[in-house]
């Protein structure tokens, strides 16, 4: 999950609180009280951790229950939104002071975390936001961000399971001309290559054009210290082609980065509840199978911010079962079908445009049809294939499918679907 950013803005940490309920024109207001999450009340367990006499923590806790029995595995969070959009989480006693850190709230975020880790949830922390990335020191890594890195990975890189995220939307654009420049992005990461002795993973948040991806990112190519770029994407049937593209520059650079699909666009559409859009179509075709068959790291779900249980405000995980348990069958395929760590892309043995495909030439091809229908496939003709279907919504076991035509001296055609109803199925062919 990527929401709420503001996970730790909950109110059973020591001194936490809104500073004030304010957003840019148009987006999602962190107004009302801070998170409970007591839908999830129910889903502590005897055994779970609390803190303090009063044993709080249990809706936190039982939100991350829940996640984990969806097998989700992954939870994107700030630890420091002053200016930003939430306005309630920091590691400090004050949110005036930078130089005095409050130990009690902070043993209580490591009470969640350990617990997260118990459950295979990754901690993705996400160190800043736009608004406040020139808050300490100016953006520079001077005595203030130091120190604060230093808290952070004192406190919390022993856990395994752990990215470091250098900011949300990093870097100046026309809406917010003020930012860090490219000196202090690879500060920062630099910093995190020197003094974190596990070596975690360091990305960095994008803005949502590929323009603006350019400008920032591309000076950050072959750069040993930052590990990746962690998509933002306003339109979502360009994920395919911006993961593509982005690995690829990587690789050329001589320093290859993953790439994860953490904030998926429209700002404020992005995964709806289920009760509007229980299908959520759009965001399966081209957000999680178009970004993991371009060699995607991952995809985490961002929560518009129009719409109810939002990026700022939502309480109840249950409010997108459907797309965890669609994400579960895509992760399933992969772990249960295919050595997916060797896959690479392969659009170009498709005629089908809007098709994504990643394979293990010669051995193995993962195609996916958002809209069904039939294509052609250009494979090795001297090897004989096996054709089977796997439904990406509902999962299940996979289905055999039959081999239709052989055209040509080189070129098999293949037929692509089971039926052509409209609906999207991913086709897994191996080579005997």
């Amino acid at each position: 999950t990527n929401s709420p950013e503001n996970l730790l803005a909950y109110t059973d940490f020591d001194s936490t609180y809104r500073m004030e309920a304010e957003a840019r024109d148009g987006e999602a207001a962190a107004t009302g009280d801070i998170h409970s999450f007591a839908p999830h009340r129910q889903d502590w367990e005897i055994g779970d951790p609390t803190w303090t006499k009063d044993k709080k923590g249990k809706a936190i806790i039982g939100a991350i229950n829940y996640l984990a029995k969806q097998e989700m595995n992954s939870v994107y969070f700030l630890t420091l939104n002053i200016l930003g959009d939430g306005k309630d989480v920091w590691p400090y006693q004050s949110p005036n002071d930078f130089t005095r850190f409050d130990v009690s709230k902070l043993e209580q975020w490591n009470i969640l975390f350990e617990h997260m880790q118990a459950k295979g949830m990754l901690l993705h922390i996400v160190i800043q936001e736009t608004e406040n990335e020139l808050l300490l020191d100016g953006g520079d890594t001077g005595f203030e961000r130091r120190l604060y890195l230093t808290e952070l990975i004192s406190r919390f890189a022993h856990h395994p399971a752990l990215v470091w995220n250098l900011g949300e939307e990093n870097g100046p654009v026309h809406w917010r001309p003020e930012g860090q420049n490219d000196a202090q992005r690879i500060a920062m990461a630099n910093f995190f290559e020197a003094y974190d002795p596990y070596s975690h993973p360091v990305q960095l948040h994008t803005h949502s054009q590929a323009s603006e991806k350019d400008d920032i990112a591309a000076p950050l190519l072959g750069l040993n210290s930052l590990d990746g770029l962690s998509f933002q994407v306003a339109e979502r049937e360009t994920v395919h082609s911006e993961t593509r593209k982005w690995r690829e520059l990587a690789k050329q650079s001589g320093h290859e980065w993953l790439i994860t699909m953490d904030e998926i666009g429209v700002w404020h559409t992005g995964a709806t509840p289920d009760d509007m859009n229980p299908q959520h179509d759009s965001l399966r075709r081209h957000a999680l199978w178009g970004h993991l068959l371009a060699g995607g790291a991952g995809v985490e779900w961002y929560f518009g911010a129009r719409f109810p249980q939002n990026d700022l405000n939502a309480e109840d995980f249950r409010t997108r079962e459907n797309l965890w348990q669609q994400t579960k069958q895509a992760i399933k395929f992969f772990e249960q079908h295919v050595d997916y760590w060797n896959l690479q892309a392969c659009d170009d043995v498709i005629d089908r445009k809007d098709a994504y495909c990643a394979s293990i030439p010669g051995q193995a091809y993962v195609i996916y049809l958002p809209e069904g229908g039939t294509g052609i496939l250009k494979l090795p003709k001297a090897k004989a294939y096996t054709l089977k279907w796997f439904d990406p919504i509902f999962g299940g076991d996979l289905k055999t499918g039959t081999q239709e035509s052989v055209s040509g001296s080189d070129w098999i055609e293949l037929g692509l679907a089971p039926k052509a109803d409209g609906r999207d199925w991913v086709l897994l062919i191996q080579a005997q």
